[in-house]
């Protein structure tokens, strides 16, 4: 493996670079990103915001890792390596958490891999221009990480053709400014947990039938929501992957959330840990010997989940054992580099819940969205982990680690931590600086994308084949 960057990604670091300090500036500047936190967060300007998602879109730079085998949507080429180029100097100039990394990281590879000509067509030029932003139907109030269990139907009108959306969807990031859903539903009368069900694209304007409820968090934020569906419109050509085949469409989305984008996850949370370093030099709290060799610990924890990254990375690339390296790939392979630099990157979350351990796999032998860069690349598709047990392993991982960070930046201030940046006013009540909304927020990062209870037992059941646990 070749784990350095190259010439050519030195000069797409330079054009990045040059491009972010020309364009992040005026009205963009004040959305300057913080520590901690979630890319949904509702700070800064929305309109400001969506015009940065517009003037970013223009630019190219949204939907760098698509799939261009069947054709470009607006965005430029790019290796793997350039897509972490980019996320170093996205980071490194301080932009802000994206409202479009939904659509662009979560649903964009999913229609390359499961839509169809006419709905790739739709839906990916738009948020690749950076103008539609999209939001994830997924968790209900009891179908969180058992995603099998959800209770939202759609039922098929059979003179208009269309699908009438009821249910409850929790946890949903950016439904309050997002323009579309797309939504796992129960399609088949009948049908219980995987089967029958459907992943549908569902416009968010619908007054009267779609109502969006703001949950307001620990850090005084409401970045997540409630959304009630009551008769919602969906079109027919807007059901991906067939109907009561949602099962393998939203894992195969899940395999997309879990995968590459974590590399572009440490890169900030390596920024995260380099600044509560600083603050613990700053302060002192590095001389007591307990601290520091907590914070030595969170330092080589971090190597370890990049290591395993890496690894997990490296084997989806490689071809399959006794198998002929694919025709499209003849270039040599090449990885991220072995030791990301530590600058920030916008943490990638998700409310959406993981597969129920007790369900049966139907997904397994389905393959994932395909991310590769098409065959003007060195870099060979990304198809999702080999291992089966690797999206858990890292959700564990990295869920764990940064709870702890979040633990250690407001230990490292003492009792300094216990006061907030600004005077408490009737109009601001409840104003928190980085550290104190990494520490808040951070709470729940065990809990959503999967909570660690249930990804322990998926490595239990799926992978060692242990004995299911008894559920009544």
């Amino acid at each position: 493996m070749d784990f350095a960057f190259g010439p050519e990604d030195e000069r797409f670091r330079a054009e990045a670079r040059d491009w972010l300090a020309e364009h992040f500036t005026g009205p963009f500047a004040a959305l300057k990103q913080q520590t901690g936190g979630h890319p949904g967060e509702a700070h800064g300007d929305m309109a400001v915001r969506r015009a940065w998602e517009r003037e970013l879109g223009t630019a190219g730079w949204i939907g760098l890792g698509w799939d261009r085998t069947d054709g470009a949507y607006g965005n430029r080429a790019a290796t793997l390596t350039q897509q972490v180029v980019w996320a170093e100097e996205y980071a490194r100039a301080g932009a802000p958490g994206r409202l479009g990394h939904i659509g662009e990281n979560l649903l964009g590879p999913t229609l390359l891999a499961h839509g169809d000509s006419a709905q790739r067509t739709r839906f990916l030029p738009p948020i690749a221009r950076g103008e539609e932003v999209w939001c994830q139907g997924y968790s209900e109030p009891d179908a969180g990480s058992d995603l099998a269990g959800l209770r939202t139907r759609a039922v098929r009108d059979p003179g208009e053709g269309t699908y009438r959306i009821t249910g409850q969807k929790i946890w949903t990031s950016l439904a309050h400014e997002a323009d579309w859903c797309f939504v796992l539903a129960r399609t088949e009368e009948g049908s219980q947990r995987h089967h029958g069900l459907s992943f549908l694209l569902v416009p968010m304007d619908q007054p009267g039938r779609i109502e969006v409820r703001p949950i307001r968090q620990l850090t005084g934020t409401a970045d997540f929501n409630e959304v009630f569906f009551d008769g919602a419109v969906a079109r027919a050509e807007h059901l991906v992957g067939g109907a009561g085949h949602g099962w393998r469409v939203a894992m195969s989305l899940l395999a997309v959330e879990r995968g590459v984008s974590t590399l572009v996850q440490q890169i900030g949370f390596a920024h995260e840990l380099s600044r509560v370093v600083r603050l613990a030099l700053e302060t002192g709290a590095a001389e007591e010997p307990v601290l520091r060799d907590r914070l030595i610990r969170q330092w080589a924890e971090l190597k370890a989940m990049r290591w395993n990254a890496l690894r997990t990375l490296g084997s989806a690339q490689s071809p399959a054992p006794n198998s002929a390296r694919p025709a499209r790939d003849p270039a040599p392979r090449k990885v991220v580099p072995h030791d990301l630099p530590p600058r920030s990157a916008t943490p990638q979350a998700s409310e959406s819940g993981s597969p129920d351990p007790s369900s049966p796999d139907p997904g397994s032998s389905a393959p994932g969205p395909q991310q590769h860069s098409g065959p003007q690349h060195s870099d060979p598709p990304y198809s999702g982990p080999r291992d089966p047990g690797a999206p858990s392993v890292a959700k564990l991982l990295w869920g764990g680690w940064h709870q702890r960070l979040g633990e250690l930046a407001v230990e490292v201030r003492g009792a300094a931590a216990a006061l907030g940046p600004a005077r408490w006013t009737a109009g601001r009540p409840y104003e928190l600086d980085a550290f104190q909304r990494l520490f808040l927020f951070s709470r729940a990062d065990t809990i959503y994308g999967g909570s660690d209870e249930i990804q322990r037992t998926i490595i239990a059941e799926r992978v060692l084949h242990l004995p299911k646990e008894s559920r009544r």
